[in-house]
């Protein structure tokens, strides 16, 4: 009940203007050989790590929306998608889409200079009536001359082919998935709008498009409008394939039925068909050349589709079974058509596929007199809508007749719903009437008394409809006349459950790996206790779903959690093996340290150090991360001193401009980070802050979370875990080790070598006693490299050529740095 009937002339031009597209056939050309660049950064690490080179010769690189500058950064919310699938926007070449080059390899055949060519093979030959070229220019516009080669040794000159420059260009088949500066990791969203990749069209001479196109040479040239400038770049190309078995012209749908419908076709000229396959669904994914069709070989060019059911909107495709050597057309494009009503076993709704205002679900009917009664967006249960009744002691309340059910008197079936009211206490009633447009035909069943202002786990009402109920019945709900307001949401007609849910499910004593979980037991108790399932995604378990751990009491201590991860969390009932409750409401919770935020991070912490500890923090940044969190705590960016000392500290801003400063310690160490756990705080706006951290009395040897933000919009910032609208947190650690004697501090002072220097890229340690771990660090203060455990040798190959910090930690927490340069 989620989608509107289309009715006459306007189904008719829609599956008409349908038809007339059915002569493209488009199809992907993948390419097997002759890109000559990696400009799409992806994966884990340093742009520079996963591209060759940019797009436009200045450091910006295309990014997939898989990027990421470490693993705890924030996804990116845009990005060239991570199939390699690009879906062109251009309407009038709809499903037209293109297939990338592998991001993990070169992607692009990047042409900078005049004269510059490059050709693309493709895996598969295919012959065509017009070829798609995905391309954009960097640093402005270019020209090129485009050289289409057959399999048979001949060719087609295309001269004159014009590509805009990557921003702000017509005719583009995508935008707006943002770039990033291979220099300085520095990530641009492009507002939604840049960059954009192109669709160029080729037209293939009508005398080569029976020919197998094996090839494409593309040439930058020296002459053309605009003035070839930019650096061109082309990254697929997809085809309108030639075929002598076209696909059949859908016509409009002819009787359609509460559950069957009438759909007919025609076959293009010149295509000779034998028969025709059939294809529908209730979602409008086109099936593929290897969909099993819901009717195979149909002869004739029409058919009934049975067996449908009521008020569902259905899609179909019907293809063609030639006799030539090309023996199947593709599918056509999709028809659609929506059953009448009818009579149903069960229903949901939610109320969200409709608009808000003066209406009902299609198959309801909406008895009104006077005062209000519309579908609102106002506060709803679940998703974006719910139905509102309201009317004066003075008012006719005004009923909703609900569906009809064919099972309205069996005695086995339940209306589920949730309800709400304006103030406390109000009655709701539901009943059923024998005329669906009279109202006062109205019997009542339930009176729902309905104390709650809010929905809460609470706040859902079931009324058992019983087998002396008439056959023509339809249940209605009807608001009561006291001028209160009545909202009432997630509506369902379902058979009575022999094994009911949980329910008030609730988490304590959250740790950085484990939960406390409790709920309410259902009346009776179940007799086989209960089942618990959890998952990072929030993917909603089913009723086959097995559980990840059980109980036979109302609660459940869950173990061996991630650290600092979104978990999602259900419980149901169990009465027997074969007889389970559905799951209850999904229940959030996160283990370890909350997760904040930032909007902007043209703010962000540049540099934080300390000086005078037994290892001194030396952290520098030199522009924000993506989401404005880094949590840096399995590195070795940490303060450590003894209990009861005392650190000097500063930080800076970056982004040229004024912040309030923070620094917060969880000494407790109990995931939270309290008020009186604020070290370090600034009284007014500054581009810099010093102050100093005090380990309190007594507290015992270990790390500690240390948390520190700069915030745009506080000069004072008092919240830990925040949404900044500008600004940027970082998680470090503060170790509290044990005093050391002076003279324990002097003779657990090591120096070591390293060789040779300079390096390509094998480094080797000479004296590996007591070797902890190893730090890589590069002139701007960013760790590059971490290796726990290290051995002498170590491969640092994917490092760039340059002057590196190798700092060599000890397990006596002494540590030793060298320069050394790589070639």
């Amino acid at each position: 009940m989620k989608v509107k009937l289309f009715f006459g002339a306007l189904n008719t031009i829609a599956l008409l203007s349908a038809s007339v597209m059915t002569a493209q056939n488009f199809q992907t050309m993948p390419v097997q050989s002759g890109y000559t660049a990696d400009v799409i950064a992806n994966g884990i690490g340093s742009s520079s790590l996963s591209t060759t080179t940019d797009v436009d010769g200045v450091s910006y690189a295309f990014v997939s929306k898989d990027f990421q500058l470490t693993s705890s950064s924030t996804p990116l919310t845009y990005g060239l998608p991570t199939d390699e699938i690009i879906n062109s926007v251009i309407s009038s070449t709809p499903l037209l889409s293109y297939r990338l080059g592998s991001y993990n390899g070169n992607n692009s055949l990047r042409l900078a200079n005049t004269n510059d060519t490059g050709t693309l093979t493709f895996t598969t030959p295919k012959a065509a009536y017009k070829l798609y070229m995905l391309a954009t220019s960097g640093s402005g516009a270019s020209v090129v001359t485009v050289t289409v080669n057959f399999t048979d040794a001949t060719s087609q000159t295309i001269s004159g082919v014009n590509i805009s420059d990557w921003y702000g260009g017509t005719d583009f088949a995508v935008q707006g998935f943002g770039r990033i500066n291979r220099t300085t990791d520095a990530l641009e969203s492009g507002s939604g709008t840049n960059p954009r990749l192109y669709q160029i069209l080729l037209n293939i001479d009508p005398a080569n498009q029976n020919k197998s196109i094996q090839s494409v040479t593309v040439t930058k040239t020296s002459a053309g409008t605009p003035v070839p400038n930019g650096i061109v770049n082309v990254f697929a190309f997809s085809a309108d394939a030639y075929s002598d078995c076209g696909a059949p012209i859908l016509q409009p749908v002819g009787t359609v039925t509460a559950n069957s419908a009438d759909i007919s076709w025609t076959v293009p000229t010149g295509t000779t068909a034998v028969s025709y396959d059939v294809y529908y669904s209730t979602t409008n994914t086109a099936p593929t050349s290897s969909t099993s069709p819901s009717f195979p070989g149909v002869t004739g060019t029409s058919m009934t589709i049975p067996s449908l059911s009521s008020n569902t909107t259905y899609y179909y495709w019907v293809r063609t079974n030639c006799s030539s050597a090309t023996s199947q057309s593709l599918w056509s494009f999709a028809g659609t058509f929506k059953t009448l009503c009818g009579p149903m076993t069960y229903m949901f709704e939610n109320f969200d596929s409709y608009a808000t205002g003066n209406i009902v679900p299609d198959c309801w009917v909406r008895n009104f007199v006077n005062g209000t009664m519309s579908i609102s967006s106002s506060s709803p249960a679940s998703g974006t809508r719910n139905i509102y009744q309201n009317s004066s002691s003075s008012q006719t309340p005004s009923t909703v007749v609900l569906p009809e059910f064919s099972n309205i008197n069996a005695g086995t079936n339940w209306l589920r719903l949730k309800a709400r009211v304006s103030s406390a206490t109000g009655t709701l009633n539901v009943g059923y009437v024998t005329n669906p447009t009279d109202p006062s035909t109205f019997v009542l069943l339930q009176a729902l008394s309905v104390a709650n202002t809010t929905y809460t786990a609470t706040s859902e009402y079931m009324v058992v409809v019983p087998s002396s109920v008439p056959a023509n019945a339809r249940l209605a709900i009807k608001n009561t006349a006291d001028g209160k307001s009545y909202y009432w949401d997630d509506v369902y007609w379902e058979t009575i459950p022999t094994c009911f849910k949980p329910s008030n499910v609730t988490v304590s004593n959250v740790t950085n790996g484990s939960v406390m979980v409790s709920w309410t037991s259902p009346s009776p108790a179940p007799a086989e206790g209960f089942e618990i399932y959890y998952n990072t995604t929030n993917v909603t378990p089913t009723s086959a779903t097995l559980p990840i751990t059980t109980s036979s009491t109302t609660s459940v201590q869950l173990n061996n959690l991630g650290t600092d991860t979104n978990y999602y969390l259900w419980v149901r009932s169990k009465c027997s093996s074969t007889d389970k409750s559905v799951w209850t409401n999904v229940t959030p919770f996160r283990t370890g340290y909350c997760l904040p935020s930032s909007t902007s991070q043209n703010s962000w912490v540049s540099s934080f150090s300390s000086t005078g500890a037994v290892t001194n923090l030396a952290y520098a940044s030199p522009s924000g991360i993506a989401g404005g969190y880094q949590n840096l705590t399995a590195t070795n960016n940490k303060i450590s001193n003894t209990e009861g000392s005392s650190t000097p500290i500063s930080l800076t801003v970056g982004g040229g401009t004024t912040c309030g400063f923070a620094v917060w310690v969880d000494w407790n160490n109990n995931l939270t980070f309290e008020a009186t756990e604020r070290v370090h705080v600034t009284t007014g706006y500054v581009s810099s802050t010093s102050g100093i951290i005090t380990v309190p009395a007594g507290t015992v040897a270990g790390n500690y979370r240390m948390r520190a933000v700069v915030d745009y919009t506080s000069s004072a910032p008092s919240i830990p875990c925040g949404a900044l609208s500008r600004g940027e947190y970082v998680d470090l650690i503060f170790e509290v080790v044990s005093s050391l004697a002076t003279s324990e501090v002097n003779a657990n002072k090591q120096e070591v070598k390293v060789y040779p220097n300079p390096f390509e890229d094998v480094l080797y340690i000479e004296n590996m006693k007591d070797v902890k771990s190893v730090a890589i660090t590069d002139l701007a203060g960013r760790v590059v490299k971490t290796i726990s455990n290290p051995t002498k040798e170590l491969r640092l190959h994917e490092l760039n050529a340059g002057l590196y910090l190798v700092t060599i930690y000890f397990n006596d927490g002494s540590k030793s740095t060298v320069k050394a340069i790589k070639q």
